[in-house]
């Protein structure tokens, strides 16, 4: 048996039960859970806010990193090409089928149409498929990676989302250059990770935007630019800062990682004529207005970024590797520890934006 946080209805919320353990499926692995992360999106689900997709019952949690329990019948190496066996700690990804139109022609396998991913239900009896459980049975479809052993397991279980989501964001404009000026929305686990890539992408500037001054002063060793606290300044001035650090041009590049619709608006009017606004905070389901003959006329170009695959994975654990401990990124990033039974504790902590990265240990 394993114990799991079950989310079965949203009027009583979720709750710690015990289910069956099921066999491995040839391809697939059984993990043990080492550390599971929360993220906001486990909080919208959690409030019914994506009930248009999630799927009850489900197994919460879709960050983790888990320690290989026993692998199926074909899996013996990991994305990389590295030997698997019992005992190595890994991450996996999103379980992409690998043969729709998006996975096998168009080479996007985050627009999956067959995907059944980790914390989004439902939950088969037998394959427990989220990562808020002791254990979690890694799908066929999946493909897993080997943790570097200088990145802890609450680390890369933050990276598993946050950090991976910013590696496909990168992934998805041209360069950054070492003359550009980046600007970074939101200071939360995404804004943060971003600005640290950034720093590490070459880029001439590094500005973050965001809040709590809390979050900010985690970042006061690394090599940004400028910090402004939205709780200190208003729109306008805050645009009107970056306009002054970039001989009033604005910046090259803007990564919105914040989520509120006015931080979309922001992004607009900070980003130079001819820059580029990605998008990857953005989860209201609001209409924001666009000024569209503007955007036209300053040629700008506004790109969107969801989830990851596995290159991205990769990316993440690599930098982790690399920069995570100079940059001191797990006190930045991750926060209290918390266990199964605490977790609408965790919730409600992430809820009401008090911790960057609840830690849950099962």
């Amino acid at each position: 048996m394993s114990r799991a946080v079950v989310l079965a209805d949203y009027a009583c919320g979720p709750a710690v039960e015990a289910l069956e353990v099921g066999s491995v499926r040839p391809g697939g692995a059984l993990v043990r859970i080492d550390a599971a992360t929360v993220c906001g999106t486990d909080v919208h689900i959690s409030d019914g806010v994506f009930d248009h997709l999630a799927r009850l019952p489900l197994i919460m949690g879709h960050e983790g990193t888990g320690t290989v329990l026993e692998l199926g019948d074909g899996l013996d190496l990991d994305a990389r090409g590295q030997p698997l066996q019992p005992g190595d700690r890994i991450v996996w990804a999103h379980n992409w089928c690998g043969r729709c139109y998006f996975c096998a022609v168009a080479k996007q396998p985050t627009l999956c149409e067959n995907t059944m991913g980790y914390g989004w239900g439902p939950y088969q009896e037998g394959a427990i498929n989220g990562t808020f459980s002791e254990h979690l049975h890694v799908s066929p479809d999946s493909r897993v990676l080997k943790v570097p052993d200088s990145v802890s397991s609450p680390l890369a279980s933050a990276a598993t989302c946050a950090l991976r989501t910013v590696m496909h964001a990168l992934d998805r404009l041209p360069r950054i250059r070492f003359s550009d000026t980046v600007v970074v929305l939101g200071a939360g686990p995404v804004g943060v990770f971003c600005a640290a890539a950034a720093v590490h992408s070459g880029a001439h500037q590094v500005i973050l935007i965001g809040a709590p001054a809390s979050r900010l002063a985690a970042t006061q060793a690394w090599a940004l630019t400028a910090r402004i606290d939205i709780d200190d300044t208003e729109p306008g001035e805050r645009v009107e800062a970056v306009r002054s650090l970039t001989g009033g041009r604005g910046a090259d590049v803007v990564f919105e990682c914040a989520g509120p619709p006015e931080a979309f608006t922001e992004g607009m009017d900070m980003v130079r004529a001819g820059g580029a606004l990605m998008v990857i905070g953005q989860a209201h389901g609001q209409t924001v207005p666009v000024p569209t003959t503007a955007m036209k006329v300053r040629q700008l170009t506004v790109r969107t970024s969801l989830s990851a695959d596995i290159s991205h994975f990769h990316d993440a654990l690599q930098f982790l590797d690399r920069h995570g401990g100079a940059l001191d990124l797990e006190s930045a990033v991750c926060s209290k520890t918390y266990s199964l039974d605490q977790v609408t504790d965790a919730l409600a902590a992430m809820r009401a934006g008090a911790e960057m990265k609840p830690v849950i240990v099962p």
